[in-house]
């Protein structure tokens, strides 16, 4: 059976499928009122910080979004908030100019 499947960097255990979309249950909560020292922003960002290490393993952000059952669109902007890839032409420069994650500022428009 291994012959038949292809050895791929795209994909996801169902252990890490279950843990990502359990933090993104609580990930998705947050929001600009959510105050800084609250546990679920702290989830949030370990979650997009999880979002990332995988696609620097090779999973596609569709394959991510098919896991989580959520469009590849909001993988994408989740991975723009936080300063892990540039926003979309439509939202460069007003969209993300405050929701940045602390510490990753710096990588904000490096291409």
């Amino acid at each position: 059976m291994d012959d038949e499947t292809p050895a791929s960097a795209d994909v996801v255990t169902p252990e890490v499928a279950e843990e990502l979309r359990a933090m993104h249950a609580i990930a998705k909560t947050v929001n600009g009122s959510t105050p800084l020292d609250d546990p679920r922003r702290q989830t949030s960002i370990e979650f997009t910080a999880a979002l990332q290490a995988l696609v620097e393993q090779g999973v596609t952000v569709y394959r991510l979004a098919k896991v989580l059952r959520v469009r590849h669109s909001n993988v994408y902007a989740r991975l723009a908030r936080h300063g892990y890839r540039p926003p979309a032409p439509s939202r460069e420069g007003r969209a993300y100019q405050h929701a940045m994650t602390p510490g990753r500022r710096g990588k904000r428009g490096a291409q």
